[in-house]
């Protein structure tokens, strides 16, 4: 055949007509044109018809690809192999279109933009999804199309038609899709490798441009659910769970990739924006199954962000924020998975490791706050789905317990035993009346817990008694835990003194036996409770002494000595002091000095101070 446009033209208005064995043999004729070697430098008109032909073979393969992925008729093997073999000449071509006549980098332009569009963005969604079902190997995406595909990512965003990207079927007409699909499911394809996100930072302008082009995907897909021609159509609703985790995956990648698009996706809310997409999901008549990859996407990037981000708590908080306790339990289904079903995606398993990141954060003031406002809610929405599993039941009834008992005793801290003037409460303020609104308050360096209205404020603080007590503050807070410890301050004391109190008569016991074991250490004895494992030990202040700042152990008994009030008059006589151990966000063992005693030591004497200042 010579290179006649009209001529192919004739065999393509025939083809409509062929069975699926009469396309196998003609699927050599289909590929004959997309010769690498006759791809111009740029597109003119000297190249009219080689783009003419090229233009016109695609499409066909567009429109006999419903064969090739299986839902055709026929020996569809020998095509699909054919089309693997080949794509060492489509993907040239397909660079060359995107180049030209997407990218409007050609003068002269004889395929429209969004016909070259259709063409590319339809091959290349092929390419992500098509597969040898005998070898399971997909298609292959050459480094080569990395920089169509991170532009056509972009580019999707900003396509107002939305259904550009064309299936092709046997049994019916060709069906279309949204052009944002192809975008998640071909970046997800190649985010893999760094060569590619190097690409698509580069192409994008940088990494506040991939994060919000990410979320933008998220949102877009929100949008999408909610729209009538998609709800109705049970094709296009069908792609939409495979593009919200294709979207999570890019977000998961890239931010595994490079720590600051981690915290550029935190900063933008990602979990708040992918919560509200799952939740969106759950609305639609979609499959338990469906649901379920869906729901273990999107536990596994909020798990992430938990064990590596500079703020866990902030992304947790997002999530709380959009509904996702409520989300994944609704999800959890009543009846048994297939067995086919991975451990990973059952929902109850996902559900009881939420159920304990909320035991794990209870500490945190800011999750603490929103649990105490919703527990209630939880508590009658959901208990009748959570009781369809005992074991979730179990657990379940074991951490609302605590958090109900968290949320009353901070309340008591806060109010009754180390009150504050300050109406935000997690602060340390100055006492000396000053309510004007333009104050801004100024941080102590030492302890950064103790604020003051003015230079004069913490001047005559200091004098009086926080220069004995920051050291004590600073301690109680630590260097390596997370910065809104500070905000927890009180209800660790108020934990400190439940701890103390229920387990006294152990102490006790404690206390005679680490007199005998350290005779030379009887005055210098610490108490040592551990908050999450309910456990106590006592053992010599030299085992503590690294928590004081380079004090000598004297240095630290003379402070206590003079500084601490113990308002409460239970451990003078016993101990020196008291510590406790929590674990931080890295889950490791962190050593705390007494918050009770630290707070004692600022609030007790700074009112001591006072009333003698006012006598």
């Amino acid at each position: 055949m010579n290179r006649s446009v009209a001529d192919f033209e004739k065999l393509c208005n025939r083809l409509p007509d062929c069975s699926a064995s009469e396309l196998c043999i003609l699927q050599p004729v289909l590929y004959m044109y997309l010769d690498p070697d006759r791809i111009p430098a740029k597109s003119t008109p000297a190249a009219a018809t080689d783009i003419e032909l090229v233009y016109r073979s695609l499409l066909v393969i567009i429109a006999t690809l419903g064969y090739i992925d299986g839902s055709g008729i026929g020996s569809a093997g020998s095509e699909k192999q054919y089309l693997i073999s080949a794509w060492n000449r489509v993907a040239p071509w397909l660079i060359f279109f995107h180049d030209q006549f997407i990218m409007c980098r050609a003068n002269y332009r004889p395929v429209d933009k969004m016909a070259a569009i259709r063409i590319v963005a339809s091959l290349l969604f092929h390419v992500s999804i098509v597969s040898d079902k005998r070898s399971g190997t997909t298609l292959p995406i050459t480094p080569a199309l990395y920089r169509p595909i991170a532009e056509l990512w972009l580019l999707a965003l900003k396509t107002k038609d939305k259904d550009v990207v064309c299936f092709s079927s046997s049994s019916g007409p060709a069906r279309f899709t949204s052009f944002r699909v192809f975008g998640s499911f071909s970046v997800s394809s190649c985010i893999q490798d760094e060569s590619f996100v190097t690409i698509l930072l580069e192409v994008s302008g940088g990494i506040d441009a991939v994060t919000s082009a990410a979320l933008k995907y998220l949102k877009s897909l929100r949008s999408m659910a909610k729209a009538p021609d998609i709800a109705s159509d049970t094709f296009k609703l069908k792609l939409l769970v495979p593009m919200f985790s294709h979207c999570i995956s890019i977000i998961a990648t890239t931010s595994m990739l490079d720590a600051a698009i981690r915290e550029a996706y935190i900063l933008r809310q990602s979990v708040k924006e992918i919560f509200w997409a799952l939740r969106v999901l759950q609305s639609l008549p979609l499959g338990k199954e469906s649901m379920a990859e869906a729901l273990a996407s999107s536990f596994t990037y909020l798990d992430f962000l938990l064990k590596r981000a500079d703020d866990p708590a902030s992304a947790l908080h997002q999530a709380l924020c959009a509904h996702a306790f409520e989300t994944m339990v609704h999800i959890s289904p009543s009846g048994p998975l297939e067995e086919s079903k991975l451990v990973e995606t059952d929902p109850r398993r996902i559900n009881e490791a939420f159920f304990r990141i909320l035991f794990k954060y209870s500490l945190d003031d800011k999750i603490l706050s929103y649990v105490c406002k919703h527990v209630d809610a939880w508590s009658n929405n959901l208990g009748p789905i959570v009781r369809q599993e005992k074991y979730l039941l179990d657990i379940w009834s074991s951490v609302e317990q605590t958090l109900r008992v968290y949320g009353t005793l901070r309340s008591k801290a806060e109010t009754i035993w180390w009150p504050s003037p300050s109406e935000k409460g997690w602060v340390l303020q100055c006492h000396c009346g000053g309510t004007a609104e333009d104050i801004r308050f100024r941080q102590c360096a030492g302890c950064q817990v103790v604020r003051y209205c003015s230079k004069r404020c913490q001047r005559d603080s200091w004098h009086s008694h926080h220069r004995l007590s920051c050291i004590f503050l600073k301690a109680a807070v630590g260097s390596s835990t997370p910065h809104r410890i500070k905000r927890s301050l009180r209800l660790l004391a108020g934990l400190e003194v439940v701890h103390m109190q229920r387990k006294w008569d152990n102490i006790l016991r404690l206390f005679a036996a680490a007199r005998c074991e350290y005779p030379k250490d009887r005055e210098r004895l610490v108490l040592e409770l551990s908050l999450d494992k309910n456990d106590e030990s006592v053992r010599p202040l030299r085992d503590y002494i690294f928590l004081f700042n380079g004090l000598s152990e004297n240095e630290v008994v003379d402070r206590i000595s003079s500084s601490w009030p113990d308002s409460r008059g239970r451990l003078h006589g016993l101990f020196l002091c008291s510590a406790i151990t929590i674990h931080d966000r890295y889950w490791s063992r962190q050593i705390l000095y007494s918050p009770r005693i630290a707070l004692d030591m600022e609030i007790v004497r700074q009112t001591l101070s006072r009333n003698s200042q006012d006598v």
